[in-house]
């Protein structure tokens, strides 16, 4: 974690937060043994505030009951300044904080940029 925030070192490049264009990420996170439900809560509770933000042009959390805990996210933002603003809000906060405890590995984030 940073210093200054609950945010994950290294989870979103300079380059990333600094575009003007529309920036997407896809990723995967595993909840650790006993913590699969205590997860799926902690998305569910920031989903539908997520979709509300400006500049969130998409926002979906697939799981799949094959792999209890698992989770696949895919995140498009119209600018890098939106997901700034985004990962800022104090209910972004409350989930990293919340989650650090339950995610097996890092968080796992590749970062897309549309081809137009």
């Amino acid at each position: 974690m940073s210093t200054d925030d609950t945010t994950p070192d290294g989870l979103i490049p300079a380059a990333i937060l600094a575009s003007d264009t529309p920036v997407a990420v896809y990723g995967y996170a595993r909840a650790k043994a006993g913590g699969e439900g205590r997860m799926l809560g902690e998305i569910q509770a920031i989903i539908g505030l997520t979709r509300k933000e400006d500049g969130c042009e998409q926002y979906v959390v697939h799981t799949t009951p094959d792999q209890p805990g698992a989770f696949a996210f895919y995140e498009r933002w119209s600018s890098g300044a939106h997901l700034l603003a985004h990962i800022s809000q104090p209910f972004m906060q409350t989930y990293f904080a919340a989650i650090a405890g339950l995610v097996e590995r890092e968080l796992e984030a590749h970062w897309l940029h549309p081809l137009s």
